[in-house]
């Protein structure tokens, strides 16, 4: 029997909890890979920002055709693209996702820009602040 309290004694020791470099390191594994999910999860919701943005310019190219057969022209750049919803041709101005008013600029009666600064509302940049632009 005296031969059993030595291997008794050796599991309630290890048993007794984790170690501090243990606890450490669990840590440091669950900070990396929360910092990874959250660097993961902005750049989706960026990238889907820019997507959105895109589909409005879109619905705007749209807008700016039909209102081109209904005028046999494009809007002046004096009235910009809020001539759409005052003549009806759209119900509201959208916005980029970002929450800034888009750029509109017609060069002559068959071509225009439409452009929207990005993520940081200002021109130029890069990445997510890069300009999106549809030139028509």
């Amino acid at each position: 029997m005296k031969a059993g309290k030595p291997i008794l004694k050796t599991a309630a020791r290890s048993r007794r909890g984790m170690t501090l470099i243990e606890i450490m390191v669990v840590i440091a594994i669950l900070g990396m890979m929360a910092t990874l999910i959250t660097v993961y999860y902005v750049r989706t919701q960026d990238q889907a920002r820019v997507d959105s943005t895109n589909i409005q310019m879109h619905n705007i190219e749209q807008a700016l055709d039909a209102y081109k057969i209904r005028f046999n022209s494009y809007p002046s750049t004096e009235e910009g693209i809020q001539v759409l919803v005052t003549k009806e041709v759209m119900r509201e101005m959208p916005k980029d996702m970002w929450g800034n008013e888009l750029q509109y600029v017609r060069h002559n009666s068959r071509s225009y820009t439409l452009k929207s600064f990005g993520a940081d509302g200002s021109p130029g940049g890069e990445s997510f602040d890069k300009d999106l632009v549809f030139d028509n």
